[in-house]
């Protein structure tokens, strides 16, 4: 599996603190199936990494890797916050986008206030594709979920995050990443880990428990793929899920 959304490299933001967190949620994602991670590290203004730090803390990952005989392969990437984006340079961001290609990681505003959807156009018309981090846990959206089906409808790709769907945000969350799933607005699904502990890893197991185990290859797979590879998964995604935990879900 192809986890886009991990914040994997140590000491960088609020992931983990030193190597020793870091190989320990290595070695998580690896016991869970997953192949492939993006390293995703906050740019932002509390922590306004670039492409050269990012780099560093690749190199000083990958040697650790190999070292501890951890089967895990990294990609470059980062989750960008939208008001820093917007005032970034193009050859800035690009050292941002998910391994090295088209697509950047924009992190759903967590604010009530933050131009989406005019803050997407505009970096849509500078050339980038966008995949919008855990929508379902913006205010935003939550109140005017249409504007998701407009943001697709204009290019964007939408990530839900499994801790949503299992409920550690709350029942509104899980309700809200449901409702996403369902409508076919979630193109794909990652973990947002933090730490082995905190936000662990772990993709197919959500899935599952939700209903929703026959998406793990087209979530976790397939579509992950597509975006490393420059491409974009198709608009309207139809998943097939288990009717009978409905009612543990929403109830």
């Amino acid at each position: 599996m192809i986890d886009l959304h991990c914040h994997l490299l140590p000491a960088i933001d609020d992931g983990p603190p030193d190597l020793g967190a870091a190989l320990r949620l290595a070695q998580a994602q690896a016991a869970a199936g997953v192949r492939t991670v993006a390293v995703t590290p906050h740019a932002i203004a509390a922590w306004p990494n670039d492409e050269a730090r990012i780099a560093r803390g690749l190199i000083e990952m990958r040697t650790a890797l190999r070292a501890a005989s951890i089967p895990l392969e990294l990609v470059h990437g980062a989750e960008v916050d939208l008001r820093w984006a917007l005032g970034r340079s193009d050859e800035e961001l690009s050292g941002l986008t998910l391994d090295g290609g088209r697509w950047l990681l924009l992190e759903s505003p967590l604010t009530a206030t933050a131009p989406l959807e005019e803050g997407v156009a505009t970096l849509r018309r500078r050339g980038f594709e966008i995949l919008l981090a855990h929508p379902e846990r913006a205010p935003l959206l939550q109140r005017e979920p249409q504007q998701v089906a407009r943001l697709v409808r204009a290019g964007v790709r939408t990530q839900v995050t499994a801790g949503a769907l299992e409920g550690r945000f709350g029942r509104h969350v899980q309700r809200c990443a449901l409702a996403l799933m369902e409508s076919g607005l979630a193109h794909t699904f990652a973990s947002d880990s933090h730490s082995a502990e905190r936000r662990r890893p772990g993709l197919r197991e959500p899935l599952e428990q939700a209903g929703f185990g026959a998406a793990v290859r087209l979530l976790c797979e397939e579509h992950p793929a597509m975006v490393l590879a420059g491409q974009a998964p198709p608009e309207t995604v139809a998943l097939k899920r288990r009717r009978g935990l409905l009612g543990r879900l929403r109830g």
